[in-house]
């Protein structure tokens, strides 16, 4: 199974696009709908990244395909997409969880 090149993430132009939608939104959106106030980590693609589309700037670079999150609220989200679940490194990078 292919994936998405770690370069994409440590690009320039992903972290200037991560760290503009940070500024203008500091608190995870998800929380925020459920009335909780929590710090967002996190920048989640609502269509998520494959290694057909995160060249596509439309979808990888576009706010209006974004979401804060917090560091919870980023692991379910990548913990329901199907059998393997992941979880998110103090560092941000995404690991698979092993299951037994």
């Amino acid at each position: 199974m292919r994936s998405i090149p770690q370069s994409f993430y440590h690009s320039r132009a992903w972290q200037a696009c991560r760290s503009s939608y940070l500024q203008k939104h500091p608190l995870c959106e998800d929380c925020l709908a459920r009335g909780k106030y929590e710090v967002a980590a996190h920048v989640h693609h609502i269509i998520w990244l494959t290694p057909e589309n995160y060249q596509n700037p439309e979808i990888s670079l576009n706010h209006n395909n974004l979401r804060a999150v917090c560091v919870e609220c980023h692991n379910r989200l990548h913990s329901t997409r199907g059998p393997r679940r992941y979880c998110v490194n103090e560092d941000g990078t995404v690991r698979a969880i092993e299951t037994a």
